[in-house]
């Protein structure tokens, strides 16, 4: 297994992992991604509970409803992009890194200044794995891609008979043994010139 696999193996499940860990302090506590979002869906349909919900995130409805997306999609970003890493054959993926940046962001607007004190391990775990999956990515070699190249470039020469090498015909040989070469610019001339159609040099007999 090649170094950029492992890597981004351990990074997809590093970024899993962050999902369920306690990520930051969220209204009244340190909750995980999957808390947020798993109260954020089933009360999704209830307009009281919901209403409460927006007004403990933030005042306006629109900025509390904007960080509850955000931290949503971080949290499908970052347990799509693990398992991307982690099934993918080569190289990483760019969803976790992603995610975390949209938590960042959802974390930017909700605190107005991310402390250490309002971020918790999964936070940190999460930018771990995102990084460990952009690293595996950048040094995963295009080898499969090559040999897919090389096996197509094959199969084609077999389907239209056709061959690498150029075949020169007799007809064209005993053309170039009977043609005048120039011994200064060693231009290709008919064998019944005496003077180089290319430089204009006396041909030898």
């Amino acid at each position: 297994m090649e170094n950029s696999r492992i890597i981004s193996l351990i990074g997809g499940i590093v970024l899993i992992v962050s999902a369920f860990l306690p990520f930051y302090y969220f209204i009244d506590g340190i909750y995980s991604l999957f808390q947020i979002t798993l109260a954020v869906l089933t009360n999704f349909t209830n307009n009281s509970v919901m209403q409460t919900f927006l007004l403990q995130v933030n005042p306006s409805y629109g900025m509390a409803a904007m960080i509850l997306a955000l931290i949503v999609a971080g949290f499908m970003l970052l347990s799509i992009g693990g398992l991307i890493a982690i099934f993918r054959k080569a190289g990483g993926s760019i969803a976790g890194p992603a995610g975390m940046i949209v938590l960042t962001l959802a974390g930017f607007l909700y605190f107005k200044n991310l402390s250490i004190g309002l971020l918790s391990i999964g936070f940190y775990t999460g930018w771990l794995g995102a990084i460990m999956c952009i690293i595996g990515g950048v040094i995963s070699p295009n080898k499969d891609k090559t040999k897919i190249n090389v096996s197509v470039s094959q199969q084609q020469n077999v389907t239209t008979g056709s061959s690498p090498y150029t075949v020169t015909s007799p007809e064209n040989i005993q053309q170039n043994k009977d043609a005048k070469f120039c011994n200064k610019c060693g231009h290709q001339n008919k064998s019944d010139t005496f003077f180089c159609a290319n430089c204009g040099n006396k041909l030898q007999l």
